[in-house]
């Protein structure tokens, strides 16, 4: 059966680089993950043909269909994206693209992540897969073998194999501004991609990065992320809250980056909405380890007292095309280095982006070694990181033996690694462990709130009633991306009626604070 079931995808693979219409399919998310999905590919326009069951390359059974949401792309390419909304969280979804011409593509199928803060979550995060630069073929950086791009579809193929929830990508896609060939990088880098979907056809989320080799919005072009490209995600329900980053920006003198990430994070500190974990992730590393060592002065000023203040407690980087696991750490009083923390105020920084681009030293030895940092080193690799309420493990993936690494064939939500997969294993041990103690009260919908708040799942309009009558209260709705999208003052009224038509799609959040300088938060779904 499994012999036939391979047969029979190889046979279509190769009929579909011959004739297919559409090639250099994504997945992204960019808003809540239970719940929604971006499907990206490149070539003709098409429909999305989707359903819980899998009816094949069958269009017609499959129950949904879905036309594209927008057409982007970059560099001369063309890219496509359907955004799928209103997903049952944790299910399994199939799905194939029949194209303008007729042509319908291999069947995929994905998985949602679960709206269900008790349900793991597992994850790889990694960046820096360009290539390196050539002259008269000639490689002047220091690819392994001389060709980084065997090494990037190695990490590719080991995705396939380890199957996880979805992927943190932290930037650096193709060498890009500095050649003149950024049309075939991209188009190499995404058929390099394909190698990431499993054989029976499985696809995996991400969460995309930009990176210093990408051109402004060559992110939000390519895979449809915000257009800022920066934000935010709940997983799992409030199991987690993952910012991502655009250290492309000033993290101090680009306003907008600083109050959205600000305001994020107060209305996800000290509320009903509290998730168990917070994470950030970005490009450019606050200290590199790699590279030249140098230290991103505006992160540390503005983003670093923001991590320690409202408990970030992991953060990954890239850039450097080095390794490093820390310790629980913090800047230090004078702001131009880190310093080893008590675990339960530390920040943890992993990277710094290994993914086949060329290596570079370690910057940082010896005598000079920092103190706050666990173990470096220099080699392929990405990070493997399952999330629970009161764990995180964070594991680091080497790029060997990657033929021998027997496939994981669970579909379950937060599964760990395959026992052969081989792990950076330095003398202090081959994992990090990050704990957690979790007030489940923090997790949960207060009964005593004093407002309520109905529908939770809205159509057009929703009321919301404060117990007694009320002076002075502010009302504002954030959604998933935590920006905000409404804002009203209320005088003197018991209750309010709220028109939100064409105002906050998808996962929201009703923040109001009332005259006693009480703030309640409700947590709601509003439908396209």
């Amino acid at each position: 059966m499994i012999k036939t079931i391979l047969s029979s995808f190889t046979i279509f693979i190769v009929y579909s680089a011959s004739f297919a219409a559409t090639q250099h399919y994504t997945l992204a998310f960019r808003n809540d993950p239970a719940t929604s999905v971006v499907i990206g590919w490149s070539g003709d326009n098409g429909t999305i043909h989707y359903g819980l069951a899998d009816f094949g390359t069958n269009y017609n059974s499959y129950p949904f269909s879905h036309v594209s949401d927008r057409t982007g792309g970059a560099h001369n390419i063309t890219r496509h994206f359907a955004r799928l909304t209103g997903l049952n969280p944790n299910a399994i979804y199939y799905f194939v693209i029949q194209d303008d011409a007729g042509q319908t593509s291999q069947r995929f199928y994905f998985r949602t992540l679960s709206d269900d803060v008790d349900d793991p979550v597992s994850f790889i995060s990694g960046g820096d897969t360009r290539d390196g630069f050539s002259l008269f073929g000639i490689y002047t950086e220091n690819c392994p073998s001389g060709d980084c791009l065997e090494k990037r579809r190695d990490g590719n193929k080991l995705v396939a194999k380890i199957r996880p929830d979805f992927i943190a990508f932290t930037g650096d896609y193709v060498m890009n501004q500095i050649t003149s060939n950024t049309q075939n990088e991209w188009t190499t880098w995404l058929n390099d991609w394909q190698l990431t979907i499993t054989q029976d056809g499985r696809m995996f989320p991400v969460t995309f990065s930009r990176g210093n080799h990408e051109d402004m919005f060559d992110v939000h072009e390519m895979f449809d992320i915000p257009f800022d490209e920066y934000y935010s995600l709940t997983i799992n329900g409030g199991l987690l809250r993952l910012y991502m980053l655009n250290s492309e920006l000033n993290a101090c003198n680009d306003i907008g980056q600083l109050n959205w990430l600000t305001n994020d994070l107060q209305l996800n500190t000290g509320t009903a909405t509290d998730p168990c974990w917070k994470f950030a992730t970005y490009h450019v590393p606050t200290l590199a380890i790699g590279k030249d060592g140098d230290l991103a002065q505006d992160q540390m000023d503005c983003w670093v007292p923001l991590f320690e203040q409202y408990k970030i407690r992991l953060v990954m980087e890239s850039d450097s095309h080095s390794t490093k696991w820390t310790y629980p750490c913090q800047g230090n009083q004078s702001a131009d280095d880190f310093e080893i923390a008590s675990p339960e105020d530390g920040v943890v920084y992993i990277g710094e982006g290994q993914w086949g681009a060329p290596h570079r030293d370690i910057h940082y030895t010896g005598a000079n070694a920092k103190p706050f940092v666990r173990n470096a080193g220099t080699f392929d690799n990405f990070f493997f990181i399952r999330v629970t309420k009161t764990e995180t493990t964070i594991q680091c993936v080497k790029f060997e033996n990657v033929n021998g690494v027997f496939s994981i064939l669970d579909d379950e939500l937060g599964t760990g690694l395959p026992s052969n997969a081989v792990l950076w294993n330095p003398s202090n041990g081959n994992q990090v462990v990050i704990t957690n103690p979790i007030d489940d009260s923090s997790l949960q919908e207060y009964s005593d709130l004093t407002t309520k708040v109905y529908p939770t799942v809205i159509d057009d309009k929703v009321t919301i009633e404060f117990g007694n009558t009320v002076d002075n209260a502010t009302i504002e709705i954030y959604n998933s991306l935590g920006k905000i999208c409404y804002s009203k003052n209320i005088e003197n009224a018991k209750d309010h009626t709220l028109l939100l038509e064409g105002l906050c799609k998808g996962v929201g959040l009703i923040y109001i604070k009332l005259p006693s300088d009480v703030v309640e938060s409700h947590r709601v779904i509003i439908r396209d």
